[in-house]
Protein backbone atom coordinates (compact mmCIF):
# COMPACT_ATOMS: atom_id res chain seq x y z
CA UNK A 1 0.00 0.00 0.00
CA UNK A 2 1.06 3.21 -0.67
CA UNK A 3 1.66 5.97 1.99
CA UNK A 4 -0.93 7.72 2.19
CA UNK A 5 -0.33 11.37 1.53
CA UNK A 6 1.18 12.48 -1.77
CA UNK A 7 3.42 15.53 -2.36
CA UNK A 8 2.17 16.32 -6.61
CA UNK A 9 5.38 19.40 -7.22
CA UNK A 10 3.70 21.02 -10.32
CA UNK A 11 6.31 22.25 -13.36
CA UNK A 12 9.51 23.43 -11.24
CA UNK A 13 11.66 23.61 -13.57
CA UNK A 14 14.11 26.05 -14.60
CA UNK A 15 12.33 27.37 -17.38
CA UNK A 16 9.32 28.30 -14.56
CA UNK A 17 10.86 28.98 -11.40
CA UNK A 18 14.23 30.63 -12.17
CA UNK A 19 14.54 34.93 -13.29
CA UNK A 20 16.74 33.40 -16.43
CA UNK A 21 13.82 30.93 -17.43
CA UNK A 22 11.81 31.48 -20.32
CA UNK A 23 8.33 31.99 -18.98
CA UNK A 24 9.68 32.76 -15.29
CA UNK A 25 6.51 33.01 -13.19
CA UNK A 26 6.46 36.09 -11.26
CA UNK A 27 3.32 37.23 -11.37
CA UNK A 28 3.87 40.94 -12.90
CA UNK A 29 5.66 41.96 -10.06
CA UNK A 30 8.25 44.59 -10.31
CA UNK A 31 12.11 43.09 -10.76
CA UNK A 32 14.48 43.07 -7.40
CA UNK A 33 17.56 41.88 -7.13
CA UNK A 34 15.91 39.87 -4.02
CA UNK A 35 14.29 36.51 -5.00
CA UNK A 36 10.94 37.17 -6.00
CA UNK A 37 8.02 35.54 -7.93
CA UNK A 38 8.77 32.01 -8.21
CA UNK A 39 12.27 32.33 -7.02
CA UNK A 40 10.56 33.51 -3.69
CA UNK A 41 8.85 30.33 -3.16
CA UNK A 42 11.84 28.00 -3.85
CA UNK A 43 12.38 27.80 0.18
CA UNK A 44 9.14 26.62 0.98
CA UNK A 45 8.81 24.50 -2.04
CA UNK A 46 12.15 22.62 -0.76
CA UNK A 47 11.22 22.28 2.82
CA UNK A 48 8.25 20.66 1.45
CA UNK A 49 10.02 17.98 -0.80
CA UNK A 50 12.38 17.26 2.26
CA UNK A 51 9.38 16.70 4.83
CA UNK A 52 7.43 14.12 2.24
CA UNK A 53 10.63 12.68 1.51
CA UNK A 54 11.41 12.25 5.34
CA UNK A 55 8.11 11.10 6.11
CA UNK A 56 7.78 8.64 3.13
CA UNK A 57 4.91 10.78 1.69
CA UNK A 58 4.55 9.43 -2.47
CA UNK A 59 6.01 11.78 -4.62
CA UNK A 60 4.30 12.74 -7.63
CA UNK A 61 4.63 16.04 -10.01
CA UNK A 62 4.26 17.16 -13.95
CA UNK A 63 6.92 18.80 -16.30
CA UNK A 64 6.58 20.48 -19.20
CA UNK A 65 8.40 18.37 -22.32
CA UNK A 66 7.47 20.43 -25.34
CA UNK A 67 8.29 19.38 -29.06
CA UNK A 68 8.13 22.62 -32.21
CA UNK A 69 4.61 20.96 -32.95
CA UNK A 70 3.25 21.70 -29.77
CA UNK A 71 -0.44 23.96 -30.63
CA UNK A 72 0.54 25.97 -27.26
CA UNK A 73 3.44 27.41 -28.71
CA UNK A 74 3.18 31.11 -30.51
CA UNK A 75 4.72 29.43 -33.18
CA UNK A 76 1.55 27.57 -34.36
CA UNK A 77 -1.53 29.26 -35.20
CA UNK A 78 -3.33 29.81 -32.35
CA UNK A 79 -0.83 29.07 -29.63
CA UNK A 80 -0.36 31.74 -26.80
CA UNK A 81 3.16 30.43 -25.32
CA UNK A 82 6.27 31.39 -26.19
CA UNK A 83 8.69 28.92 -26.55
CA UNK A 84 9.68 27.12 -22.82
CA UNK A 85 10.94 23.64 -21.46
CA UNK A 86 11.82 22.62 -24.99
CA UNK A 87 13.03 18.56 -25.36
CA UNK A 88 16.74 18.11 -24.72
CA UNK A 89 17.09 21.80 -23.29
CA UNK A 90 18.43 22.86 -19.98
CA UNK A 91 14.90 25.38 -19.37
CA UNK A 92 13.10 22.09 -19.42
CA UNK A 93 14.96 20.31 -16.19
CA UNK A 94 13.60 20.01 -12.75
CA UNK A 95 15.45 21.53 -10.25
CA UNK A 96 18.93 19.72 -8.77
CA UNK A 97 17.30 20.62 -5.20
CA UNK A 98 14.33 18.32 -5.52
CA UNK A 99 16.69 14.93 -6.67
CA UNK A 100 15.69 14.70 -10.14
CA UNK A 101 17.98 11.71 -10.62
CA UNK A 102 14.85 10.12 -8.87
CA UNK A 103 12.33 11.26 -11.55
CA UNK A 104 10.93 8.68 -13.30
CA UNK A 105 8.66 9.56 -16.41
CA UNK A 106 5.19 8.78 -17.64
CA UNK A 107 5.32 10.19 -21.41
CA UNK A 108 1.82 11.35 -22.89
CA UNK A 109 3.98 10.82 -26.04
CA UNK A 110 7.31 9.34 -27.26
CA UNK A 111 8.78 12.42 -28.98
CA UNK A 112 8.37 14.75 -31.83
CA UNK A 113 5.63 13.72 -34.63
CA UNK A 114 4.98 10.57 -32.19
CA UNK A 115 1.70 9.47 -31.17
CA UNK A 116 0.18 9.04 -27.81
CA UNK A 117 1.48 6.94 -24.93
CA UNK A 118 -0.52 4.85 -23.10
CA UNK A 119 0.92 2.67 -20.57
CA UNK A 120 -0.83 -0.63 -19.24
CA UNK A 121 -2.00 -1.61 -16.45
CA UNK A 122 1.51 -3.27 -15.54
CA UNK A 123 3.36 -0.65 -16.68
CA UNK A 124 1.60 1.55 -14.29
CA UNK A 125 1.80 -1.29 -11.26
CA UNK A 126 5.40 -1.04 -11.91
CA UNK A 127 6.01 2.81 -12.12
CA UNK A 128 3.43 2.41 -8.68
CA UNK A 129 5.96 0.05 -7.08
CA UNK A 130 8.85 2.41 -8.13
CA UNK A 131 7.10 5.29 -6.01
CA UNK A 132 6.81 3.14 -2.90
CA UNK A 133 10.44 2.99 -2.80
CA UNK A 134 11.60 6.27 -2.66
CA UNK A 135 11.17 7.49 -6.73
CA UNK A 136 9.42 10.15 -7.97
CA UNK A 137 6.59 9.87 -10.71
CA UNK A 138 6.57 12.51 -13.49
CA UNK A 139 3.62 13.08 -15.90
CA UNK A 140 4.81 14.50 -19.01
CA UNK A 141 3.12 16.85 -20.77
CA UNK A 142 2.59 19.47 -23.49
CA UNK A 143 0.05 21.42 -22.67
CA UNK A 144 -0.40 23.40 -19.14
CA UNK A 145 -2.88 20.68 -18.47
CA UNK A 146 -1.65 17.72 -17.37
CA UNK A 147 -5.19 16.06 -17.79
CA UNK A 148 -3.99 15.92 -21.48
CA UNK A 149 -1.62 13.39 -20.37
CA UNK A 150 -3.77 9.78 -20.68
CA UNK A 151 -1.75 7.78 -18.07
CA UNK A 152 -2.84 10.95 -15.37
CA UNK A 153 -6.08 9.73 -14.57
CA UNK A 154 -5.96 5.80 -14.53
CA UNK A 155 -2.70 6.17 -12.64
CA UNK A 156 -4.07 8.52 -10.04
CA UNK A 157 -6.61 6.06 -9.08
CA UNK A 158 -4.41 2.84 -9.01
CA UNK A 159 -2.77 5.20 -6.42
CA UNK A 160 -5.68 5.75 -4.61
CA UNK A 161 -7.20 2.26 -5.24
CA UNK A 162 -3.83 1.23 -3.52
CA UNK A 163 -4.38 3.56 -0.35
CA UNK A 164 -3.49 7.23 -0.86
CA UNK A 165 -5.97 9.67 0.65
CA UNK A 166 -4.66 13.02 0.05
CA UNK A 167 -1.76 14.92 -2.06
CA UNK A 168 -0.56 18.40 -1.37
CA UNK A 169 -0.13 20.53 -4.30
CA UNK A 170 2.85 22.93 -4.55
CA UNK A 171 4.92 24.62 -7.56
CA UNK A 172 3.62 26.97 -10.56
CA UNK A 173 1.40 27.93 -11.78
CA UNK A 174 -1.36 28.85 -10.09
CA UNK A 175 -3.84 30.02 -12.68
CA UNK A 176 -2.45 27.59 -15.14
CA UNK A 177 -0.79 24.48 -14.38
CA UNK A 178 -1.78 24.07 -10.62
CA UNK A 179 -5.79 24.88 -11.65
CA UNK A 180 -5.61 22.26 -14.11
CA UNK A 181 -4.00 20.03 -12.01
CA UNK A 182 -6.23 20.38 -8.99
CA UNK A 183 -9.65 20.75 -11.16
CA UNK A 184 -8.57 17.24 -12.55
CA UNK A 185 -8.24 15.67 -9.72
CA UNK A 186 -11.58 16.70 -8.33
CA UNK A 187 -13.08 15.27 -11.19
CA UNK A 188 -10.91 12.27 -10.38
CA UNK A 189 -12.25 12.65 -6.73
CA UNK A 190 -15.90 13.07 -7.93
CA UNK A 191 -16.29 10.29 -10.07
CA UNK A 192 -15.99 7.40 -6.97
CA UNK A 193 -13.53 8.65 -4.36
CA UNK A 194 -15.26 11.27 -2.19
CA UNK A 195 -12.84 10.97 0.71
CA UNK A 196 -9.91 11.92 -1.26
CA UNK A 197 -8.51 15.22 0.07
CA UNK A 198 -6.60 17.94 -2.35
CA UNK A 199 -4.53 20.68 -0.54
CA UNK A 200 -2.92 23.32 -2.15
CA UNK A 201 0.09 24.99 -0.35
CA UNK A 202 -0.97 29.04 -1.24
CA UNK A 203 3.26 30.15 0.12
CA UNK A 204 4.88 27.83 -2.51
CA UNK A 205 3.50 28.55 -5.54
CA UNK A 206 3.11 31.73 -7.64
CA UNK A 207 0.29 32.91 -10.41
CA UNK A 208 1.10 34.48 -13.47
CA UNK A 209 -1.91 37.18 -13.44
CA UNK A 210 -2.17 37.17 -17.23
CA UNK A 211 -5.43 35.78 -18.68
CA UNK A 212 -5.80 33.88 -21.71
CA UNK A 213 -6.05 36.89 -24.03
CA UNK A 214 -2.66 38.19 -23.10
CA UNK A 215 -4.16 40.59 -20.73
CA UNK A 216 -2.93 41.48 -17.48
CA UNK A 217 -5.27 40.43 -14.36
CA UNK A 218 -3.29 41.03 -11.13
CA UNK A 219 -5.89 38.49 -9.67
CA UNK A 220 -6.12 36.04 -11.66
CA UNK A 221 -4.22 34.12 -9.28
CA UNK A 222 -6.73 34.43 -6.85
CA UNK A 223 -9.80 33.45 -9.22
CA UNK A 224 -7.81 30.28 -9.97
CA UNK A 225 -7.37 29.65 -6.62
CA UNK A 226 -11.59 30.40 -5.38
CA UNK A 227 -12.05 28.27 -8.44
CA UNK A 228 -9.93 25.17 -6.65
CA UNK A 229 -11.62 26.01 -3.40
CA UNK A 230 -15.01 25.84 -5.14
CA UNK A 231 -14.21 22.52 -6.41
CA UNK A 232 -13.16 21.22 -2.93
CA UNK A 233 -9.61 21.92 -2.45
CA UNK A 234 -8.19 23.10 1.34
CA UNK A 235 -5.81 26.32 0.85
CA UNK A 236 -2.90 25.49 3.66
CA UNK A 237 0.38 27.04 4.63
CA UNK A 238 3.69 25.39 4.08
CA UNK A 239 3.95 25.92 8.44
CA UNK A 240 0.89 24.36 8.57
CA UNK A 241 2.07 20.76 6.48
CA UNK A 242 5.48 20.87 7.99
CA UNK A 243 3.64 20.79 11.33
CA UNK A 244 1.24 17.99 10.18
CA UNK A 245 -2.37 20.42 10.48
CA UNK A 246 -3.48 19.31 7.55
CA UNK A 247 -7.36 19.00 8.51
Amino acid sequence: MVNKVALYETDIQNDFSLRSGALFVRANKPKTHLPYGAEARLPNIFELHGHADANNWMMLGSVDRHFYEDTELIRNTGGVFEDHCMNGTKGQLRLPELEPQKDIYMRSKDGPFLGVKVYTETEMNTYLDAAEKGMHVMFEKQSYDVGTNPNFEPMLEKAIDRGLRAVVVDGFATDYCNLAAVLKMADIRDKRFGFFRIYVVTDAIEAVNIDFTGKVDMDFGKKALDQMVARGAKLVTTKEVLEGRLY
